[in-house]
């Protein structure tokens, strides 16, 4: 039944895809003239998950990226990235468990490789700084004040290099596969490796995009 499904989406996807490919659709939202050529600005944005390994354990990371982009090549904008570690953890305390939570926001760059109508391959370099730190887990929070439900917090840098591959579902609908290695600064949170944040990612993106 499972692969049915799957097999139905992807299906459908192609089939959004090829008649897409029949009918011409806007990759600009505002043009002017430069002087060598017509310069075109487009924009999109879209959501990701990838997984990931974090200590060893399954985790993902949840983003979200808005830009514009400049002649169909240049992409230009900002970026945010959520940590989903769903492992309670207990090793430093000894009143409760506690998650590890993370997150980072910044800019990016990426280049698009225009593949006909149908598709995008892109590369791109994300730049940003954020937080890692140990949060008693909900059962433990209720009667503690907010300032004590943080363990340990350290600040992080991560400079993002990734690979992706976006085909056109529909119209202005994009559905993407991604890669990428995330390179962070090092992060000194009690009981770990400083580079336990430093991993591949493996993911799927959704765009609405006009470029």
């Amino acid at each position: 039944m499972k692969t049915k499904a799957i097999l139905s989406v992807i299906f459908l996807s192609l089939s959004l895809g090829i008649m897409a490919q029949n009918n011409e659709v806007a990759d600009h939202i505002w043009k002017w003239e430069g002087r060598r050529k017509v310069n075109t600005l487009g924009m999109f944005g879209n959501l990701s998950g990838s997984y990931t390994q974090v200590m060893d354990q399954p985790a993902a990371w949840f983003g979200a990226k808005a830009g514009i982009v400049i002649n169909r090549h240049w992409g230009l904008g900002l970026a945010g990235y959520a940590l989903n570690y769903d492992h309670n953890l207990d090793e430093v305390v000894t009143d409760g468990t506690y998650r590890l939570q993370a997150g980072y926001s910044g800019m990016f760059v990426e280049y698009f490789v225009p593949l006909s109508n149908w598709g995008k391959l892109s590369f791109s370099w994300t730049s940003g700084m954020g937080k890692a730190f140990y949060q008693y887990d909900k059962a433990f929070r209720e009667d503690r004040p907010r300032y004590d439900e943080v363990i340990d917090v350290e600040k992080l840098v991560v400079n993002d290099l990734g690979v992706n591959f976006k085909y056109r579902m529909a119209g202005k609908w994009w559905i993407g596969v991604n890669a990428s290695y995330g390179l962070t600064s090092p992060v000194k949170l009690t009981g770990t490796d400083d580079y336990f944040l430093r991993n591949y990612r493996l993911g799927i993106d959704l765009s609405y995009g006009i470029f």
